[in-house]
């Protein structure tokens, strides 16, 4: 930065008389202002903020995005053979900006954006193909923010080949396998095969250990169609532990079965009142 050079004067006499209570015009003393004033220089370098050397900056932030109003629907939630083509759906439910979707290949590396197809003013389906067997990750951003639960997996696995017939396997029925199993050892209990209540949730034991290896089936229904809520936990050595929750009340089916077979008891008739 340049320097300034500039010259000041000072009136010390009329200083003094200031501070005694004098005017700054008496001079009964005689004395003329160029005998009470003393010269000198000084130089003064100026604030760079008071000499801008650049034009002014204007900066444009985007408009506030809430990406956690975002919907993405039909994502696949199982595992999907390979070389299938996978498809979803971005609803921006009001959200306005630029979408921008890539996908993570199970070696890490990234492709180019996905193309958008727009179905409407709320919706984009996206493409694409999944050439190999592992963890696909999909990242999707909008305005450059992540969606809360991006990136989105999505699993990959190897398919079966075409039988000699051409037939895909995946068409065909599995078929089921054959377990040595006695229903009728199964042992049940619990206040939840006799009394439903309507505020909690019911609790009973199914015990399998003497009866074979296979597996547990339990279905509840009433008048208005399946219950709630339907949970099966597996304690170990073939006991169960099943809870489940009402909220109607009317009459209730519950269905217990032990492979294809039901258990003793089972139908179980219950009264939710």
């Amino acid at each position: 930065m340049f320097k300034v050079s500039q010259e000041i004067r000072l009136n010390t006499s009329a200083a003094g008389a200031l501070g005694q209570g004098q005017g700054l015009g008496d001079a009964s003393d005689g004395s003329s202002p160029e005998s009470v004033c003393v010269f000198g220089r000084y130089q003064r370098t100026p604030d760079a903020d008071a000499y801008p050397t650049e034009p002014p900056r204007v900066y444009i932030a985007p408009e506030l995005t809430d990406a956690s109003k975002v919907q993405l629907l039909h994502l696949p939630s199982g595992a999907v053979r390979i070389n299938s083509t996978v498809s979803f759906i971005i609803k921006r439910n009001g959200v306005k900006g630029n979408f921008d979707v890539r996908l993570e290949s199970p070696s890490g590396q990234h492709g180019a954006p996905l193309q958008l197809t727009q179905l409407d003013p709320e919706r984009f389906q996206v493409q694409c193909q999944l050439p190999q067997a592992g963890l696909y990750k999909v990242h999707i951003k909008c305005n450059s923010v992540p969606l809360p639960k991006s990136p989105y997996i999505i699993v990959t696995i190897a398919g079966v080949p075409p039988t000699e017939d051409g037939t895909d396997p995946a068409t065909c029925s599995p078929s089921m396998p054959v377990f040595e199993s006695d229903a009728s050892k199964v042992h049940s209990r619990g206040l939840g095969l006799t009394h439903v209540n309507l505020l909690e949730r019911n609790e009973f034991t199914v015990d399998g250990s003497a009866a074979g290896s296979n597996m547990l089936f339990v279905g509840i229904l009433g008048a208005q169609g399946p219950c709630d809520e339907v949970l099966v936990k597996h304690l170990g050595r073939h006991v169960y532990r099943v809870m489940y929750q009402v909220r109607e009340p009317g009459e209730y089916i519950l269905v217990a079965k032990w492979g294809e077979q039901h258990i003793p008891g089972s139908p179980f008739s219950l009264t939710a009142d």
